[in-house]
């Protein structure tokens, strides 16, 4: 009875585990670096399919850290080849399985190592996909503190009254834009007439222009004529002419100047001004003599005064005569 009991409890257990004990076992291994999520009950699938199951794992004997996964296939119509590739991955969110993908090769026989391979689980993908962002993220948050801080510096109180400010001459200067936009609106409106006047006008000299098309056109091949003359010569000649005259002109002005020739020598000599003002002076004294006594130069004009008036001349040839005498 001991014994029996010690039996059936060895059955029930494997039964419990998914093992068969009166079924031929077919165990295969599988080595990988990590197993984790694998367990005595992982399911050997294939093609979704479940077609076994682990029965246990045990680290290598050689000291490679590895581990040897050993499972069971049950499923005696699938045959299992040489090069066929156990490989773990994600069954679901929280567990992993085996895959079993079959090679083309000879057979396998019980007891066989097969290929092991393993696909990253769900959280280590997430977590591959999900490290760069955190890692962007954080740069970027500290790049956002950066300007934060930068801002934070810059936009002190003063800043902020001048931000204020400016926005405060801004919002006049658009008040003023506004008011002199009105200001045009209505002077074009109100001097609408003129401005089509100016218009009429303008349409009426450009169509005077077309009408005199062929006359501007004259003009202009005159005008070019006349610069093609000049560029032929004729105003370099003009300008050695020209150039000749002034030297003439200066070389006569210098010879004025030093006194040379009868003009140079009235420009340099003020003899002829001082006889010049001498003689007008006579000729004055000599009228004003003419009109206090006539009687001296014509007898016609009546009788001889006993005591001629003394002009302006006689006191002055006097003075000349007898000049005062100075006092020691």
């Amino acid at each position: 009875m001991v014994l029996g009991g010690i039996v059936l409890l060895i059955f029930g257990i494997n039964y419990l585990k998914g093992l068969d004990l009166l079924q031929r076992r077919n165990i295969y291994h599988a080595v990988y670096p990590d197993v984790s999520g694998i367990n005595d009950a992982t399911p050997v699938v294939y093609h979704g399919y479940k077609v076994g199951q682990v029965i246990g794992t045990e680290l290598m004997p050689d000291g490679s850290g590895r581990i040897d996964v050993s499972f069971q296939i049950n499923e005696d119509r699938l045959k299992i080849t040489k090069d066929s590739k156990a490989e773990l991955f994600s069954a679901d969110l929280f567990s992993r399985a085996v895959r079993i993908q079959l090679g083309t090769g000879a057979l396998a026989e019980r007891g066989d190592t097969l290929h092991g391979g393993a696909e990253m689980s769900l959280t280590e993908s997430v977590s591959s996909q999900i490290d760069p962002l955190k890692r962007k993220a954080e740069t970027m948050l500290a790049n956002v503190d950066s300007v934060l801080t930068s801002f934070q510096l810059i936009l002190n109180e003063n800043a902020r009254g001048d931000i204020d400010a400016s926005f405060t001459n801004l919002r006049g200067t658009l008040e003023n834009i506004n008011a002199t936009t009105k200001k045009l609106d209505d002077l074009v409106g109100k001097e609408s007439n003129r401005i089509s006047s100016i218009m009429a006008n303008v349409d009426k000299v450009s169509g005077n222009l077309a009408a005199n098309n062929e006359h501007l056109t004259n003009i202009l091949a005159n005008a070019d004529s006349a610069t093609a003359a000049l560029a032929n010569g004729r105003l370099e000649r003009m300008m050695a002419n020209l150039e000749g005259t002034s030297n003439e002109l200066k070389a006569t002005m210098d010879k004025i100047n030093g006194g040379e020739g009868t003009l140079g020598k009235l420009m340099t000599d003020d003899s002829l001004y001082v006889n010049l003002n001498a003689a007008t002076h006579q000729m004055d004294l000599l009228m004003e003599d003419l009109r206090l006594n006539p009687h001296r130069y014509l007898s016609i004009f009546g009788r001889k005064d006993k005591l001629p008036k003394l002009s302006g001349s006689d006191v002055e040839r006097i003075r000349e005569a007898y000049p005062p005498k100075t006092t020691p």
